[in-house]
């Protein structure tokens, strides 16, 4: 039996579709064609787990232009305030005031359903909290970056060492 080359034509002989057919192999060009999956149009449940928190907590969790004013006055103190993307701080805000709402739930419902699964807020939360800190690491690259006072602060312990004659 040839163990195959570069040659064109070296090589094992391909074998007979109707051989491979008797085997019970289908072939690549006459196999009958997989049904199309069918369309499925899923619930955004996030969306309504957000809303009832915020309908619950409206009281304990800060509203968007409290939290915007707050990161916008953090930039702007950093002397990035032309930098950071609008849409950045919106969506950082929205994530903060979702996970805000969700730990809100939690604290009111507690983490567990009667069938001792986590609360859907215990998922929610973490979804929040996990795009809020991507926001954020992105404004502080940003604010890193850009930052108009690049001085470092004082390490005590640094200075102790340097000090010492370290």
């Amino acid at each position: 039996m040839p163990s195959g080359g570069y040659r064109p034509g070296a090589g094992r002989p391909r074998k007979n579709p109707i051989d491979k057919k008797l085997e019970g192999k289908a072939t690549g060009t006459n196999s009958v064609s997989q049904p199309k999956p069918k369309k499925f149009y899923s619930k955004n449940v996030m969306t309504e787990y957000f809303s009832m928190a915020m309908k619950e907590c409206e009281k304990e969790v800060p509203s968007a232009e409290v939290l915007r004013n707050e990161i916008e006055e953090f930039i702007a103190a950093r002397g990035c305030g032309g930098y950071v993307a609008p849409q950045t701080i919106t969506d950082y805000v929205l994530n903060r005031q979702g996970f805000l709402a969700c730990e809100a739930m939690n604290r009111k419902i507690g983490r567990m359903t009667k069938e001792l699964k986590l609360s859907p807020y215990v998922t929610a939360g973490s979804a929040y909290y996990k795009a809020m800190q991507g926001d954020f690491n992105l404004i502080m690259q940003i604010i890193n970056r850009y930052s108009s006072n690049q001085t470092e602060e004082k390490n005590a312990f640094l200075e102790l060492l340097t000090n010492r004659g370290f």
